[in-house]
């Protein structure tokens, strides 16, 4: 879910030689690198979240509403992402939901059921970079490495058409073959803003084509002084029911193996 929602990059295989400067389109490059700029000069970011899934197999809309908030923290980066709002085929409710990132856990908190589950995502004494596309389980929709991008994909510059946000930039991203991004999506979509050099919309499409998830950021607040209440789930999380789910063992270092 959380994969989904904030960039839809999960798996994608790094592996193989830089890509020549020639390869990439002049204002591609331009954009790219402004991206990266942006990214690494960012401590904090708040913004609202509208996160779209059209499954045209099953005829099914889903639609939830709600915001991130990201900080950048030692040895981990810390996220939010809470939804106040979800519809699903006209029918709307306001049971919340909460994905929190914190000292290596992973929580998924849920209004309705009154329950948390904890999931270890990161092993004690290890470190992860969310802005990885190759190592981060769910890698931030910003801060990316230039040269990360353009070894998973083949990188175009689409002419704008109506129905983009305003004052974009259209990135076309194909994955490239013989990374697992290639055997789960078709394309990815950024369109990224020309004054804040972020993206403000990222489009999925599955690799049949069936299936396309949408996530849209607006209210972007950039360092806006976060602080440990950020982060801080509501005192109703007291009462809920707590599951925790340890990381498993790496096979290679299970006793006996």
């Amino acid at each position: 879910m959380v994969t989904a929602i904030v960039v839809l990059l999960a798996g994608a295989s790094l592996l193989g030689e830089p890509i020549a400067a020639e390869s990439v389109a002049p204002e591609v490059d331009a954009i790219l690198t402004r991206l990266e700029k942006t990214g690494d000069g960012i401590q904090g970011l708040r913004c609202a979240l509208e996160y779209r899934v059209d499954d045209r197999i099953n005829l099914d809309e889903l639609a939830k509403f709600g915001a991130i908030t990201f900080r950048r923290a030692q040895p981990h980066d810390t996220f939010m992402i809470h939804f106040h709002k979800l519809v699903q085929d006209d029918i709307a409710t306001k049971k919340k939901e909460w994905y929190l990132f914190r000292d290596r856990w992973l929580w998924e908190v849920k209004e309705r059921t009154a329950t948390i589950i904890k999931r270890e995502i990161v092993a004690p004494g290890e470190r992860i970079d969310l802005f990885d596309l190759e190592t981060a389980p769910f890698p931030v929709p910003f801060g990316q490495k230039k040269a990360s991008i353009l070894k998973s994909f083949v990188v175009t510059l689409a002419a704008p058409v109506k129905g983009d946000p305003p004052d974009t930039d259209h990135l076309v991203c194909v994955p490239r073959a013989d990374t697992q991004l290639a055997r789960d999506y078709k394309k990815l979509e950024f369109f990224v803003s020309r004054s804040l050099h972020l993206p403000v919309r990222i489009v999925a499409t599955e690799l049949d084509g069936y299936k396309v998830t949408t996530a849209s950021f607006g209210k972007i607040e950039i360092d806006p002084g976060l602080t440990d209440r950020d982060f801080a789930g509501p005192p109703s999380w007291k009462n809920y029911t707590v599951s925790t789910e340890p990381r498993a063992t790496p096979p290679s270092t299970i006793p006996g193996s």
